[in-house]
């Protein structure tokens, strides 16, 4: 699993690539933490090549947004594959984020 994140005034890029699973969910949870500061910021979450979350990982982006929401940060998700959706569905997550 690979994530980068851009950040510049009042937006922030987190490009993941590859499988959120519980193995690799620490190391993207300390990376989200430097997000969790931030105010008045757009955080798109660019999963285009994500290619599986575990709920490991949606506990992930639900931190995000509960850490980030109260300082005026919108979360959007980008780029989700039909198989990454249906997890975001089937857990009830796609009605807690913006999808583009």
């Amino acid at each position: 699993m690979n994530i980068t994140i851009e950040t510049s005034e009042g937006k922030a890029l987190v490009r993941l690539d590859g499988i959120l699973d519980s193995y690799i969910a620490e190391e993207i949870g300390d990376k989200f933490e430097s997000l969790h500061d931030l105010e008045d910021t757009e955080i798109t979450l660019d999963c285009t090549k994500l290619e599986y979350i575990a709920s490991s990982g949606l506990r992930l982006f639900l931190l995000l947004l509960r850490n980030t929401k109260p300082n005026g940060c919108k979360i959007v998700i980008k780029g989700t594959s039909p198989e990454v959706m249906e997890i975001f569905k089937e857990t009830g997550f796609d009605k807690c984020f913006q999808f583009v």
